[in-house]
């Protein structure tokens, strides 16, 4: 990995983190739990620009530092967010390379539906029951809202070409 590729991966991974912290303090919109996944903008068109690879650090060291800066690591919010990230992400890598039918937008919604279905299922790990389902409709209605959100900025970044000209400028 050259050094270029590598200052890149700092930016995006700095910039995913700090987007978390701040979007950490941004109560819910209206409904518990419910966040506008902005970080997830970042994952995105590091996986559409860079890769797999690229995008799965990035994703996982922003949960960790993210956790360990707002002192919740190894709580329950440190788990729903990881299981939402690693499901979110392993549905996001499996559309993009499988079936290439998706947008970046419809592989933002998909992955924002996985990333609620992961936190609900560590919900109901943790409470001991299978109530909390009755919460998966309204919260993956608002993930479908926000997935096509994150899905239309980050198409928009991608449209810049602002990555791609750096991997061209710097042969990465």
């Amino acid at each position: 990995m050259n050094v270029h590729k590598l200052v890149l991966l700092g930016v995006l991974t700095a910039s995913a983190i700090v987007i978390g912290i701040l979007e950490s303090f941004i109560p819910s919109i209206g409904i518990p739990g419910v966040k506008l996944g902005l970080t997830n903008i970042v994952i995105l068109v590091t996986l559409f620009e860079l890769g797999v690879f690229e995008a799965s650090i990035i994703s996982m060291l922003r949960v960790v530092i993210v956790a360990v800066t707002r002192g919740t690591l190894f709580s329950m919010g440190f788990l729903m967010s990881l299981s939402g990230a690693i499901l979110s992400l392993g549905i996001m890598i499996i559309l993009f390379y499988t079936i290439k039918k998706f947008s970046i937008i419809g592989i933002s919604v998909i992955g924002a539906l996985f990333h609620v279905i992961g936190q609900i299922l560590v919900a109901m790990l943790y409470l001991g029951t299978t109530y909390i389902l009755y919460y998966l409709p309204i919260i993956a209605i608002s993930a479908i809202i926000t997935g096509v959100i994150v899905g239309l900025i980050s198409q928009a970044i991608i449209r810049t070409g602002v990555i791609k000209k750096q991997r061209q400028k710097y042969d990465f």
